[in-house]
């Protein structure tokens, strides 16, 4: 059953491999999507400082961290190393990135569907990010005894 759960984990994985290196390969089109990305009011201040300190818009360093995050947890969680860790960031990921741009409870008709159904799969990776935070190293179940 390890051997099952590693292949698993590996394969699981892969989408967040490609969609980060997919996200720092084309990084114009990620910072032009991170653009949605709505900073609060009481946070301004703070971006504009970033931006002032990094010589770049927030909106690529935030394009730069969603790529990184995606790439390096997913090769940590194939590696199954921090893999608890990076599947509990990976969920915060998923749920931020499904709220901001697949916001299917403000669209109607064929977008509203579609956004569902992106919502959706996010549900479903939340649910497969939390066996991997719950399936301690060796592959047992957290809180057991194997």
């Amino acid at each position: 059953m390890p051997a099952l759960i590693a292949l698993g984990r590996f394969l699981f994985s892969i989408l967040f491999i490609y969609s980060g290196a997919i996200k720092l390969l084309d990084l114009p089109a990620t910072t032009q999507a991170a653009g949605k990305f709505v900073v609060p009011e009481m946070l301004a201040t703070y971006t504009a400082q970033l931006e002032q300190a990094a010589g770049m818009p927030f909106a690529q360093m935030l394009a730069l961290a969603a790529g990184g995050i995606e790439l390096l947890c997913g090769l940590l969680i194939a590696l199954n190393f921090g893999a608890r860790f990076c599947a509990l960031v990976l969920i915060v990921f998923v749920a931020i990135g499904t709220y901001y741009f697949h916001d299917f409870w403000n669209q109607t008709g064929a977008d509203a569907q579609a956004n569902l159904a992106v919502a959706l799969k996010s549900l479903s990776l939340v649910g497969g990010l939390l066996i991997i935070a719950g399936i301690c190293r060796g592959g047992a179940a957290s809180g057991g005894h194997a």
